[in-house]
């Protein structure tokens, strides 16, 4: 799954939809319009988890992905388990390479055959525009050699015959770079995308032409495609005519195994082979004519829908809020579900900048902010407070024993705490703040100075607005607070999500901001959120963090063949990350969802990430009502 910039917000209301009103129709609301059908702008800068709800999370598919909810990674393009590699000398020229036999009975819903000639496409198209530039997600499914500046993993892919493929790799790649990366790329059609990319490599700024094409009228391999987007009102995808749904079993050693009733296709893990009776089994339609997702003025207005029976589902990357819960507890047809995170929200630094660029100056910010105060008192529980860049929910990734400043001091021991590590860095003040240790309070400094003698420039924090995320607008005000009491001249600046995402990774013209993630299950984000290559314009280490000691661990972790020796090095990551605060991992919630129980049935609920994470599931949800 890619990675994505969470976010909800207002909008309009109301919706119509091109399915007719016989028909079956999959109700969802939503709070934010999609701002791309492109999925190269849409797995890259414009990674927004409302772009990748209702477009390329729906319409493409990868050679490998992930079988919810037991998460084993399954084929998806591909026919069997990934092949081991092969090494072997082209023309005087060394590689490494993988030859992957695709599924036959897999079809575009323009009615032609998904080929090799469409995998093949999709992957030089990457290696002609370079992952790297190609920004945001795509880094991830080319990486670079580490420690070389521009060694990409595949040289080239070729097509063997009509359903196989050949990859030839430039190097060893860890388990990281192939099998959770470069395997999971989304795939797209030859015929639709040949003449634009090649429209795009003829201009003069190919990699602005291609993130500009519109894609009115995406082509689709999944359950559903494109219908109709009114801008403002609501996005609609209907059903594709020509996918034929699998039958998905897993096992409770592990095991899974894909059959297709119409085609025949099987297959089966081999470590583990499936063994005794499956533990479910999961039989794909879709049985949805259509899914519409409404855009709702805000939150209480979705909520409203529901319990009205308008939406069958309530679609929200962080769940429901506390007043919202308390407003759909108990009310007739309406389910609640609650399931564990895999993201966090945070805040972060333009690293590039002063004050930031020095590491005391954001632990200080840290010390300063008592997570425990925020959720437990201020916003009574519904969020927990979080201290690194794996959150708790993907226990086999988690590292509970990292830095956590400030753990257990009162807030005149964090103003203490928080002075004495601005002046081992050189700060000073007009004003110093002074804490009274023996009664427990502090008065409040002013004017911080920077170490070479000048005053610290008034600066902005950005951050959601509380009709966006009222969490996040809580801790911004709060943090403000705080920094102000140190002589911090911080003003923090509450807005859309639109424009903190532009400015962050689209320009790069921010001081402070505060969002959140949607994160992979494999935790090779840290290497793409953090390391020094991915600081350029629309890379995902947006803050500029440019650590030499961070960066060799992440290529080392980037590189891992093995799982133990991966999440050694993860846990590691987790605790430099934690030390230098490029991020200062905030909090999260549970995800608590609402859906009508009396309207549909999911084949499970109990999930990572809750069902949202994995798009409220349109192709296996049954409309019983």
């Amino acid at each position: 799954m890619a990675l994505v910039a969470l976010t909800v917000s207002i909008v309009l209301v109301f919706a119509v939809g091109t399915v007719g009103a016989q028909e079956k129709v999959f109700h969802v609301s939503m709070f934010e319009d999609p701002t791309t059908q492109n999925p190269y702008a849409g797995l890259g800068p414009q990674a927004t988890v409302w772009n990748a709800f209702v477009t390329y999370d729906i319409y493409y598919s990868g050679l490998y992905g992930y079988a919810p909810p037991t998460l084993a990674v399954v084929p998806g393009i591909a026919a069997g388990d990934p092949p081991a590699l092969v090494e072997e000398q082209v023309a005087g020229t060394a590689f490494y390479t993988a030859t992957i036999p695709l599924r036959k009975d897999l079809t575009w819903s323009d009615g032609t055959p998904l080929t090799a000639a469409d995998v093949v496409f999709s992957y030089n198209t990457v290696v002609a525009f370079g992952a790297v530039d190609l920004g945001g997600n795509w880094a991830s499914y080319n990486p670079i050699k580490p420690g070389t500046d521009a060694q990409y993993l595949i040289d080239h892919a070729e097509a063997v015959d009509e359903y196989t493929v050949k990859f030839y790799l430039t190097y060893e790649p860890g388990l990281a770079e192939w099998n959770f990366g470069s395997l999971m790329m989304p795939v797209f059609q030859k015929k639709h995308w040949e003449p634009v990319v090649t429209r795009a490599r003829q201009s003069d700024n190919p990699l602005e032409e291609l993130r500009r094409y519109e894609n009115a009228n995406p082509v689709s391999s999944g359950a559903f495609m494109f219908g109709q987007w009114e801008r403002g009102a609501f996005y609609e995808n209907v059903k594709n005519p020509y996918f034929k749904g699998d039958v998905v079993k897993h096992y409770a050693n592990g095991a899974v195994t894909i059959d297709n009733p119409d085609s025949g296709f099987h297959y089966a893990t081999s470590a583990p082979a499936p063994e005794g009776d499956p533990i479910l089994t999961v039989t794909e339609g879709p049985y949805a004519d259509a899914a519409n997702y409404r855009l709702f003025l805000n939150q209480n207005a979705g909520a409203l829908a529901l319990i009205s029976g308008d939406v069958d589902f309530f679609l929200n990357s962080l769940g429901l809020a506390k007043g919202l819960q308390q407003q759909l507890e108990g009310k007739p047809g309406v389910t609640m579900i609650e399931n564990h995170t895999n993201g966090f929200r945070y805040l972060s630094f333009n690293i590039r900048k002063e004050p930031f660029k020095y590491p005391e100056f954001r632990q200080a910010v840290a010390t300063l902010i008592d997570r425990q105060l925020i959720t437990q008192n201020i916003l009574q529980g519904v969020a927990f407070p979080l201290a690194t860049v794996v959150p708790p929910g993907n226990a086999a990734w988690y590292n509970p024993d990292v830095t956590i400043w400030g753990q257990g001091m009162s807030q005149a021991q964090r103003v203490a705490e928080a002075v004495r590590l601005l002046k081992s860095a050189g700060f000073t003040w007009q004003t110093e703040p002074k804490v009274d240790a023996e009664n427990d309070t502090y008065t409040a400094g002013s004017g911080l100075i920077l170490p070479d003698g000048q005053p610290v420039k008034p600066f902005e924090m950005l951050a959601p607005t509380a009709a966006y995320d009222p969490l996040r607008a809580t801790f911004a005000l709060w943090i403000e607070r705080w920094m102000r009491e140190l002589g911090m001249p911080v003003t923090a600046r509450l807005t859309d999500f639109n424009t903190i995402s532009t400015k962050v990774y689209d320009e790069q013209d921010f001081d402070m901001w505060m969002l959140g993630w949607s994160l992979g299950i494999y935790p090779d984000h840290m290497y793409y959120f953090f390391h020094s290559s991915q600081a350029g314009l629309g890379g995902f280490n947006a803050q500029g963090y440019n650590d030499p000691a961070f960066d060799r661990l992440a290529e080392e972790f980037l590189s891992a063949t093995d799982l133990e020796t991966a999440r050694d090095l993860a846990f590691q990551l987790q605790e430099k990350l934690a030390e230098d605060v490029p991020y200062v991992v905030l909090f999260d919630t549970p995800i608590i969802e609402a859906f009508r129980g009396d309207r549909l049935e999911f084949p499970y609920t109990e999930v990572l990430g809750g069902l949202q994470y994995w798009d409220a599931l349109p192709s296996q949800v049954k409309l019983i009502k």
